[in-house]
């Protein structure tokens, strides 16, 4: 089986990529028993490498940074995918390259400091102006590939924001962790504000108690706090404290779970199966969606460049219900386009992606060489991959860096590789990044695109959808750029990675719009 916690540690930071999610768009578990304790005890995949939310780029810094930090929206509950106010209570496009946030009143920072629009815009200044890989992915998520200014008015309560080229996205890239409002005593001290030691940094509800080096994080409820967002289907009370310990198997995990040593565990493999009777409940989310990508750069001796014909027959060479069962213990969902089903937007690309066909695929690619780029320690669903194109006729050649590798082949030197499997994040909810994984400018030239395509009617599409502020039409424009992506196979999908929450009696945690919230833990009961 696939060693997930290696793709979670690393898929906010290297597989979407510095341009850098459900099964079900909303839900809670653990919603009976009662409780006395007020600490929720839950797991790390890793420790977290920095407390500063603008520098976060693995799964457990982004986990922190949404307990210590809060985002202007938050993710709405529902199918809707909408949002609801965070440290915004109003919200305006005037155009897909001016916003408006009123700002809401009241809210303090964990020394007292009012949250301003001053304050606010500090914050965002501070997060675009870092010359940091995670700052970067968080930059592009927000205020897409433009220059933003910020303009506070305290006295009227509100922050605009300008962009120089349009972003019809940036609603939704204000509710990503890293975007969280650091306070002015934690821009003052940056070194300690990564370190988590400065007492004044924080605007969310909670505030790190004690770290232990490699080993747990401790958060403690502000009593002062009150700026919960307004959501319907929350119950229970916040846990005053939080602990947070280092746990990197999925089977001691399951066996603390049962045994009480703790509340809340996440699971990506079988262990959750044991967990389907009893007091416990689970909510399902998308983590990671596995894709091929395929090297279409000229030049480069890629087998792939302008070959639509072969690209298609790798599609048609690969089970991808062989794939789910190599990798994920069958736990995944058939994907149909660039991401998972539940972003908005989505297009159901079904009657686009091949079908599985060995035979038809053979007839391409019998006596083809191929060389295959993954990340090291994806073994088996590697394996699977390799001998179907190999029983299909062709020479494949593996290749398995480190992550840091991986990402800079796939990125800048396409010469290595030829077709490469990639896991992007797939809590984003932002399909605007997804696409532009596969058309446009490529990373040399100041853009995303890993495959390297020349597609101008997607471009056009993408386009048209990043500068109009009417959200049916960026839909329409947003599927008619996937649409051409499918056609052409650029791409293929293949599994949509599903993770699963498990509270046990007398907790409860929640996914919204599928994104799995830490601060949303409650003790119900």
């Amino acid at each position: 089986m696939v060693r997930k916690r290696i793709l979670v540690g690393v898929a906010v930071a290297t597989a979407v990529g510095l341009s850098l999610s459900a099964c079900t768009a909303s839900g809670n578990a653990g919603t009976g028993g009662s409780s006395t304790t007020d600490t929720i005890n839950a797991e790390l995949w890793y420790a977290p490498a920095t407390f500063d939310p603008a520098k976060a780029s693995a799964s457990s810094d982004v986990t922190v940074a949404r307990l210590g930090f809060d985002t202007l929206l938050r993710q709405g509950e529902g199918d809707d995918g909408g949002y609801i106010g965070g440290l915004a209570t109003k919200w305006d496009a005037e155009s897909a390259s001016k916003y408006e946030f009123t700002i809401r009143k009241g809210a303090t920072c964990s020394d007292g400091t009012a949250i301003t629009p001053s304050v606010v815009a500090k914050s965002f200044e501070y997060l675009v102006g870092l010359d940091d890989s995670g700052a970067q992915t968080w930059k592009n998520q927000a205020f897409g590939s433009g220059e933003p200014t910020f303009t506070p008015d305290d006295s009227a309560g509100t922050l605009s924001i300008s962009l120089s080229a349009p972003y019809s996205q940036l609603l939704g890239g204000m509710t990503r962790p890293g975007t969280g409002i650091i306070c002015p005593a934690g821009l003052a001290d940056p070194k300690g504000l990564a370190a988590g030691t400065v007492k004044g940094a924080w605007s969310g509800p909670y505030t790190l108690a004690k770290s232990s080096a490699g080993k747990s994080v401790q958060y403690s409820l502000r009593s002062d706090y009150d700026a919960w967002p307004a959501w319907k289907d929350v119950s229970g009370k916040p846990a005053k404290t939080i602990n947070m310990t280092v746990q990197a198997d999925s089977n001691t995990s399951a066996n603390l779970l049962q045994s009480g040593g703790v509340d809340v565990a996440r699971f990506y493999d079988s262990n959750a199966e044991r967990f389907e009777k009893g007091d416990y409940s689970t909510v399902k989310f998308a983590s990671s969606a596995y894709n091929l990508v395929f090297n279409e750069a000229e030049g480069s001796g890629s087998v792939f460049a302008d070959n639509q014909p072969l690209r298609a027959a790798v599609a048609q060479a690969i089970d991808t219900k062989g794939f789910n069962d190599a990798g994920l213990d069958g736990l995944g969902v058939k994907q149909t386009t660039v991401n998972a089903a539940s972003y908005r937007c989505a297009v159901d690309g079904s009657s686009l992606v091949q079908s599985y066909d060995p035979k038809a695929a053979a007839k391409e690619l019998k006596g083809k060489t191929i060389r295959l780029l993954m990340m090291s320690n994806w073994d088996p669903a590697a394996d699977f991959l390799a001998e179907s194109l190999r029983n299909a006729g062709a020479t494949v050649t593996v290749s398995a860096p480190d992550p840091a590798d991986w990402t800079k082949q796939m990125r800048t030197e396409p010469k290595t590789w030829d077709v490469a499997i990639a896991a992007e994040d797939a809590q984003v909810g932002l399909i605007n990044l997804s696409i532009a994984r596969y058309l446009g400018a490529t990373y040399p030239d100041g853009g995303t695109n890993v495959s390297s395509s020349d597609n101008p009617d997607g471009v056009k599409a993408y386009q048209a959808a990043m500068a109009t502020t009417d959200a049916d039409q960026q839909c329409t424009d947003f599927e008619t750029a996937q649409k051409s992506i499918l056609e052409r196979v650029d791409m293929t999908p293949l599994i949509t990675d599903t993770h699963r929450y498990v509270a046990r009696k007398g907790f409860a945690t929640h996914v919204f719009s599928g994104y799995w919230d830490p601060s949303a833990m409650r003790i119900v009961g």
